[in-house]
Parts: structure tokens; C-alpha cells; sequence
């Protein structure tokens, strides 16, 4: 009796790699350093990164989410030789930094957009510029949208997927990437650090460094960086990279020293490989980084003499003081009829419309800092936020009114002698919301009904405090001509009574015995013209006595 023998299939065991395209960088101290990484399985089996070690308590790591996708770009040419060549480059994009960025490039690849299209603008160096569907750099998709900056992404690698653009908020279909051969340990082969924060980095080459070497030596014109023959993208296609990772090395600020990294890959049968990469951190004084602004609404509304206020969040990694710019989208200059100012501490920006200004108003605010606006250069960068800030009338009727039931306003002689103590009582009226809220601003109008004084409180003071109803606000304002006005505010809304108190400051203009005692809070406001008296000199008004 024969017996019958069955054999299973068993899958042969495959060779899997860790490639690195450096196995030594230099990055910045403060900052984050995107690192490719290459792997390979030999049955085409999924594979997974991970960090095994870093030698160094200074230096951090993380490998950027597998759910990010990959540009494939299929490219033919001629290299130095102007010999042909064809071959693919992966890019990972960071969709998890830059979700609206690649979204926007994702669709146009799924459009085909980028198929026959060039890299128009070669320079050795710098970086391989193409997407633009005239080939010369003055075209794109039509669709422009707004810079994309995260502090973490600057330009300090290699083979970086970053943004073409003529200025802030123009990013249409023009994409560029930084030459493979870059780096900081090379003075005279640096990464592009001035294009920070001008130009958004929102991938990251992670294969196809030798394609895009022979792209970066090919030849060009030398009056246009043109190349001579055309690099031609013949297909862009997205995909889902097994294959590929990028290693997120970050430096603690201030740190000069070294970290050895090492680096595994495995496969789905456990079958895996290292590598060890070695990495120098430097203190680099980089004043080519500008600033940059984080997202702000895109519609305000406020009522006519009230201010609007939002937080203006700007970062910069030079951690210099910035500059802050509002315009009129309509005419590029400064918006008139309102006043606006940022508060430094807070980065809160205040807007003050007057009372002339009614209707939809379309802003820009950019902010610089002091190293870019020195006037030995010219080429400062602002980076800008559009909005636009809707102001309606002003109710006909007050909805608060105010009653100042003692007191006294001193108009004196003396420097920034003026002095202001009332008390009284308000009430709500009409529309009035009926409360305070955490937000609301205190605007004082006090004097001369021509010219008043006029001092704001807001909540960024120190002083500024809300509790049961009771708002109090104190501290030190700019008035005019005057400057650090001692102010204090309080207004009860349970026992509907008020103080009011101004020193070290001068009336804006010679008080005379019809006395204004102008108040706004929030959307409340109250505008009492009186008759006071005044003493023997002219220079102490008393409010009307109680009836």
C-alpha cells in the first residue's frame, strides 16, 4: 500500500532592507529635520518603521503617519551628458501638517493636471521648479489659496516638496523641490533657509534621489534656467507608499551636540532590518526666517464707535519682536475712518470703527519682524490673513444711559494735572443685551462734547475682571497726546451704579459747562450731554445735584 504525501506551498523567505540616503545629517538646534527613509521586501510584503534607540536625551524622534499619501512622478530628460533618461520619484505628502495644501495638489493629480507638464526652472543648488501649465513659470490652474505655515517645516533637509508663489497667499499649481545634494554642514551648498515660512513645505522626496539628481545637473539656459531639452513629467499619480517613511527628528533649543539614531524596519512575517544614523545638531543664528501668522476668522461684525477684537496668533522661530500691518485689500493702504492696534502680550488686535463707517470692509493684516523691516533690505516679507469686518449703525436711541449723580471733572493748568472722579448710576435700555460678558470692551468718552477724552479698557489689562455682574477695569491707557492715563472703571449691573476715575493726562480740549460722560460696553453704550457747574476758577465741574 502506497501512502500519498501532500505538500504545502510555505512562501520563501524574503530579504528585507533599510536604506539610507545619508547615514549622516546636520540639523538645526530648536528645530525639526525631515529624514527619508527607504525599505525593501523582496515578496513585496507592506512594511513598518520604527525609531529602536536614539542615543541622545536632546534629540527626539517620530516617523511621520503611514496614512499619508505619495506623489509618483514618472520623468524622462537628458542628465549632464544629455544622455536620456526615465525614471520615478516618490514624495510623501504631508497631509497630516498641510491638509489644505495637499488637498489641493491631490486634486489637481487626479485631474491629470500634471501629466505632460514640465520642470521649467532648473537650478543647481536650489531646487527643480515645475507645474506650470505654460512652461515658463507665468501660469498655473487659475486657483490660488493661501500659505500653509507649521513651525516644524523649514528648510534645513534635502529633496523638501515645497511651494512655488509671487507673494503671500498666491499658491496655485507650482510646486518646486530642493536639490538632494543640500546640506548644513556644507557653507557653500546650504539648504534655501530664507524661503521659511515664504513658502510652504508640505512633502518630503523619499525615493528617486538619483532621478532627481540627473534633473538637477541636466542643462539649462543660463539666462532663464530653463533646461535645454525638457524634463517632462509623463504621468502624477497618488498612491498609498508601503514601501517608504519619513524619520521626524526634532532638537531641543539650544542644543550643540551629536545623537545616534537607530532605525528598524519589519515586514508582516516579522522579518526585519536596522540601520544607524548619525546625527550632528548645530546652533544656527538664522535671521532669514520671518514670521508667520496662524489662522484667524474670516468674518467680523461690530457696531459702529465699538471695537471688534480677535487673539493674533504670530510665530517665529527667531522668537523676534513682530511687526503687524493692516490694510485695505481695496487700496493697499492703511483703512480709513478707524483706528486699530495689537497688543504685543496678548497679540490681541483691536479695531475701532468711527462713527462715518457703515457697511462690509475687505482687510488684510501681515505681520514682519524688526530683522526684515531694517531698512538696509528690501526685500522684508509680510505674511497676511484676509477678513472682512462688517459695521453697522449705531442704534438712534442709546441702550444704556448714564447718570452721573457726584463728582467732579478738573481741568487744571498744570502738565497732565487733568483729573476725572465721578460716580452715578445706569441703566440698560432698548436693545440692550442687559449683561456683561468676558469679551466686552470699556470705551470712555469724558469732557469736551468736541473733543473728549477718550480711553479704552480692554481685557488683556491685567485689571480687566468680571464677577457676578460686577465689571471692574483699571490700568494704564493711551489717550491722544496722552500717554499711561491712570484709568479704573466699575460698572455693577445688580445695583446699577458706576465710579469713574481719570488721572495724569490732559483734556484734549479747554472743558466747558456742557460735560459729556460717554460710556460703551460691549454692545451698550450711554451718551449724556449735561450741564455742570463749575467753581469760582473754571476749572471744577460738579455734576447736576440729584433731584
Amino acid at each position: 500500500m502506497f501512502g500519498v504525501f501532500l505538500f504545502a506551498g510555505v512562501e520563501a523567505r524574503a530579504t528585507v532592507e533599510l536604506t539610507l540616503v545619508r547615514t549622516n545629517i546636520t540639523m538645526p538646534s530648536g528645530q525639526q529635520f525631515q529624514m527619508p527613509l527607504n525599505g525593501f521586501d523582496s515578496n513585496g510584503s507592506p512594511l513598518k518603521f520604527s525609531i529602536v534607540s536614539i542615543k541622545s536625551g536632546r534629540v527626539t524622534g517620530t516617523i511621520a503617519t503611514n496614512t499619508n499619501r505619495s506623489l509618483l512622478l514618472n520623468v524622462s530628460g537628458v542628465d549632464a551628458t544629455n544622455g536620456p533618461f526615465t525614471g520615478d520619484m516618490t514624495l510623501q505628502l504631508f497631509e497630516d501638517l498641510t491638509p489644505l495644501t495637499t488637498a489641493r495638489i491631490i486634486d489637481l493629480v487626479n485631474s491629470n493636471f500634471y501629466n505632460g507638464l514640465t520642470f521649467h526652472r532648473v537650478v543647481a543648488g536650489f531646487v527643480a521648479q515645475g507645474g506650470d501649465p505654460n512652461g515658463n513659470g507665468t501660469g498655473g490652474s487659475g486657483v490660488t489659496f493661501d500659505d500653509e505655515f507649521v513651525t516644524n517645516l523649514t528648510y534645513d533637509g534635502f529633496g523638501q516638496l515645497g511651494m512655488a508663489n509671487t507673494g503671500p497667499d498666491s499658491n496655485d499649481s507650482q510646486f518646486f523641490i530642493t536639490d538632494p545634494s543640500l546640506s548644513l554642514a556644507d557653507p557653500t551648498n546650504k539648504p534655501p533657509e530664507h524661503l521659511n515660512f515664504m513658502n510652504t513645505i508640505f512633502g518630503q522626496m523619499t525615493s528617486g534621489f538619483d532621478v532627481l539628481a540627473k534633473i538637477m545637473q541636466t542643462p539649462v539656459i543660463a539666462s532663464n534656467d530653463m533646461p535645454v531639452t525638457h524634463v517632462v513629467m509623463n504621468n502624477v499619480s497618488v498612491f498609498s507608499d508601503t514601501s517608504n517613511a519619513v524619520l521626524r527628528l526634532t532638537a531641543a533649543k539650544g542644543f550643540k551636540g551629536s545623537a545616534v539614531v537607530t532605525l528598524k524596519v519589519v515586514n508582516t512575517n516579522n522579518e526585519s532590518a536596522t540601520q544607524t544614523l548619525h546625527v550632528d545638531v548645530i546652533q544656527e543664528i538664522n535671521n532669514d526666517s520671518t514670521p508667520f501668522l496662524g489662522p484667524i476668522p474670516s468674518a467680523v461684525v461690530v457696531t459702529q464707535f465699538q471695537e471688534v477684537t480677535f487673539i493674533v496668533n504670530t510665530f517665529d522661530i527667531n522668537g523676534v519682536r513682530p511687526f503687524f500691518e493692516l490694510l485695505d485689500a481695496n487700496t493697499g493702504s492703511f483703512p480709513t475712518n478707524m483706528s486699530a492696534i495689537v497688543v504685543p502680550k496678548t497679540q490681541r488686535l483691536w479695531i475701532d470703527p468711527d462713527m462715518t463707517l457703515t457697511g462690509t470692509v475687505d482687510l488684510i493684516i501681515g505681520v514682519t519682524d524688526e530683522l526684515h523691516t531694517n531698512a538696509q533690505q528690501t526685500d522684508y516679507y509680510y505674511d497676511t490673513q484676509h477678513f472682512s469686518m462688517t459695521v453697522v449703525p449705531q442704534s438712534p436711541t442709546p441702550t444704556m444711559t448714564i447718570v452721573p449723580r457726584k463728582g467732579y471733572m478738573f481741568d487744571t493748568p498744570l502738565i497732565l494735572g487733568d483729573r476725572v472722579n465721578i460716580s452715578g448710576t445706569f441703566a440698560f435700555t432698548n436693545g440692550s443685551d442687559h449683561v456683561f460678558s468676558s469679551n466686552d470692551i470699556v470705551v470712555l468718552s469724558l469732557g469736551n462734547p468736541t473733543t473728549p477724552l477718550t480711553a479704552t479698557l480692554t481685557p488683556d489689562l491685567a485689571g480687566f475682571k468680571l464677577r457676578k455682574g460686577v465689571l471692574t477695569a483699571k490700568g494704564k491707557v493711551n489717550s491722544g497726546f496722552s500717554t499711561n492715563v491712570n484709568v479704573s472703571a466699575l460698572f455693577d449691573s445688580v445695583k446699577s451704579n458706576f465710579t469713574i476715575s481719570a488721572s495724569h493726562f490732559d483734556f484734549p480740549g479747554t472743558l466747558e459747562t456742557q460735560i459729556l460722560v460717554g460710556v460703551a460696553i460691549g454692545n451698550d453704550y450711554g451718551s449724556n450731554v449735561t450741564t455742570w457747574t463749575a467753581d469760582s476758577l473754571g476749572r471744577r465741574f460738579t455734576p447736576p445735584a440729584a433731584p
